[in-house]
């Protein structure tokens, strides 16, 4: 690009756009990593009960090993109504967040990779724009 040649508009919102998002899926792949990692080390299980359901993911009511009782939202095996009993996997440092419904096909690192790949594919388009 020489100096005299502006980017119009379109291009500076573009680059602007890239960069955010490749930023948002590098951030959900730490998270997911991070959850991912934890439920693969996590050994201690619990019967839960389905309480109702935000959206997709169920509220799922389970006492820990510690005898602390537990409110998690979890995705749950299809057909699971209100009030069923699910067995639950969770993780003992936080088993609000750390917890998955046992019964649940669970492909460790999967949302890691595709939200990776989100983020070097963006990351690739907006540096060849910048690169223009």
């Amino acid at each position: 690009m020489s100096r005299g040649h502006r980017r119009p508009f379109g291009e500076w919102l573009a680059l602007l756009l890239g960069v955010v998002a490749a930023t948002v899926f590098l951030m959900v792949a730490v998270v997911e990593a991070d959850q991912d990692a934890r439920l693969l080390g996590a050994e201690d299980t619990a019967t839960g009960t389905v309480l109702g359901f935000t959206g997709d993911p169920a509220r799922v009511a389970f006492v820990t090993a510690e005898g602390r009782e537990v409110v998690a939202e979890i995705d749950v095996y299809s057909g699971t109504r209100v009030g069923n009993e699910v067995p639950v996997l969770y993780h003992p440092d936080d088993p609000t967040r750390y917890a998955m419904d046992t019964r649940t096909h669970h492909v460790p690192f999967l949302l890691t990779a595709i939200a990776l790949t989100g983020a070097v594919v963006l990351a690739r388009m907006t540096w060849h724009l910048w690169r223009r």
